[in-house]
């Protein structure tokens, strides 16, 4: 522990005063709900919402904060039909805006419970327009530019990924979870192509592999397609940052092989959601391709990395460490540098998931499923007579008949591309390093208390891991975490890590909403394997800094508090 660097002391945590000044200018420009700069925000239902939303209020409060709270939410839990009459264009509908301003309020500083965070300014901008426009970019017909758009924005992640533009697909879908489902489609279709026809069924001997540190669309998604998941499906291992097991994964791949098994698809995940595990790319794509040479396999398993949360740091795969132009403090620099290590091996994968959602700052939804070669797209189309009102001459020139959906509004790919060339690279550096010094100095404060064990602390993502214990029990955080780790049947231990989980879980439901709006998690961290390859889930907590508008005031509050 003692050689991660933001645990060394408060000044490696320090904001440099450039770095200060870049982040204030970032912030006043794409996150500040400015009207004189996005006249967008002037109309007057947006307005209200803003001011409203601008109190940064406590949960709590803000029903109570709004003119005719409780009766407007009565109203709106009532069963009502559908007014026969006609209203003004115009009149105040204020139900609607009672709904937006009190829906969960992301940009309010304290909000750090999970992966979602507050819109910038350009990408709502953005996201309205391609609202107003309405194309459908399924059919080219229905999209018109706007395809054009999308196939930018495309070339542009492919540039920062490492991708060859000229190869390079992807499709702007609804949500990480479709863009994962296409993953493993494409695996699918390139490796079991009559089950277009047939179905999974057909096949007998096929697994499916994925990691068990992955979201749990890995598996709601293979429920979707129909997969056997008890015995056709294969979970690998990770180790203590969540990261997938590679000597598990190459003894499975082999025992597959060796088994005449066809593997249609390997899921990654670079960004687990509450621990920000990445898994490495490049050593699967190795070993993938070392098995199928020797074991003669003709179509190789197809690698998607489910990088919905993890994507933004492919901004930093070129930022010169040395010269830290930025400012980055110096705890953080190492954490990024270290990412950026495995991020650059996103380009090995052959598709992989990004949700502007997320870390992009973009309205729901706006996700892409990146694709290294556009011709694997060709196996996921369908038959051309089952697009008869198109026409003909134009579906070989579109995705048409290579998605899952029929229709593909365009409000998520507008959002992204305002975001991504208004921010521009800059923009995006600095924001994130804002959130990462906040997770860090957070580590930090939590560090210094004595009675508190970080979870996965050598990530060095977001998310931040946690565990709280009861000081007149455990004098040493480190020493009970690896006791918890040690999984036991004897019911001594089982009792014991009741106990402290109880003692965690009342701290966190007393505690209320102070500081840091935390998220209690039930599987925060997991145990040694036993000899079966079983393990237990440990509870904790988590937060999120991917927020803007938190800062060390909300850091400091929270530990204050938990000190108290």
């Amino acid at each position: 522990m003692s050689d991660l660097v933001y645990l060394k002391d408060e000044g490696v945590n320090a904001i440099q005063p450039e770095f200060k000044r870049r982040f204030a200018t970032v912030k006043a420009h794409f996150f500040s709900r400015n009207p004189d700069l996005w006249p967008v925000f002037r109309e007057p239902g947006f307005a209200t919402l803003n001011e409203f939303r601008a109190r940064g209020l406590a949960p709590s409060a803000r029903l109570n904060a709004w003119p005719d709270g409780r009766a407007r939410l009565a109203d709106l839990c009532e069963t009502m039909p559908v007014p026969q009459a006609m209203r003004t264009p115009g009149e105040p509908m204020a139900e609607l805006l009672f709904a937006g301003a009190l829906s969960k309020d992301w940009e309010n500083p304290s909000s750090v419970e999970n992966v979602v965070t507050m819109s910038a300014d350009p990408a709502i901008y953005g996201a309205q327009m391609g609202i107003l426009a309405n194309p459908n970019l399924v059919y080219s017909e229905y999209a018109g530019v706007a395809e054009e758009l999308e196939k930018k924005v495309v070339r542009q992640i492919a540039l920062l990924a490492g991708y060859d533009p000229a190869r390079a697909t992807g499709i702007f879908t609804q949500g990480g979870t479709f863009c994962n489902l296409y993953g493993y489609l494409l695996g699918i279709r390139k490796s079991l192509p009559e089950a277009k026809h047939k179905g999974l069924g057909h096949y007998q001997d096929y697994r499916i592999i994925n990691s068990q540190g992955g979201h749990y669309s890995n598996i709601t998604n293979l429920s979707l397609l129909g997969v056997d998941i008890e015995n056709k499906t294969i979970r690998i291992q990770v180790g203590e940052n969540n990261d997938i097991d590679l000597d598990h994964l190459e003894r499975t791949l082999t025992a597959c092989f060796a088994l005449k098994h066809v593997v249609p698809t390997i899921m990654l995940t670079m960004g687990t959601t509450d621990t920000f595990g990445v898994d490495r790319v490049k050593p699967v794509v190795e070993l993938r391709d070392r098995l199928c040479e020797r074991f003669e396999v003709a179509v190789k398993p197809h690698i998607h990395v489910d990088a919905a949360i993890g994507w933004s740091m492919i901004f930093f795969l070129d930022y010169d460490f040395a010269a830290n132009p930025l400012a980055i403090n110096a705890a953080t620099l190492a954490g990024i540098e270290r990412n950026v290590s495995r991020f650059a091996e996103l380009r090995y994968a052959d598709s992989f998931t990004v949700d502007f959602q997320k870390w992009g700052y973009v309205p729901y939804t706006s996700s892409l499923v990146m694709i290294k070669e556009q011709d694997d797209l060709k196996t996921m189309e369908n038959d051309p007579e089952n697009f008869s009102y198109f026409e003909r001459d134009i579906q070989g020139h579109t995705h048409l008949q290579s998605t899952i959906e029929c229709s593909r509004g365009a409000s998520g790919l507008f959002g992204a591309y305002a975001a991504l060339n208004y921010l521009g690279v800059e923009g995006y550096r600095t924001v994130l390093a804002h959130c990462l010094q906040n997770a860090n100095y957070f580590r930090f404060r939590l560090s210094q208390l004595g009675n508190v064990k970080l979870v996965a602390q050598e990530n060095q993502g977001p998310s931040v891991g946690f565990k709280i214990y009861n000081p007149e029990w455990v004098s040493d955080p480190e020493a009970e975490f690896a006791f918890e780790l040690a999984r036991s049947t004897d019911p001594a231990y089982k009792a014991r890590l009741q106990r402290n989980t109880d003692y965690h879980r009342s701290l966190f439901t007393g505690r209320g909403k102070v500081g840091l709006y935390t998220n209690w998690v039930e599987a925060i961290a997991h145990s040694d394997y036993d000899a079966r390859g079983k393990y237990s889930y440990i509870a904790g907590e988590k937060a999120v800094f991917m927020n803007p508008a938190c800062g060390r005031e909300q850091i400091d509050a929270f530990i204050d508090h938990i000190r108290g």
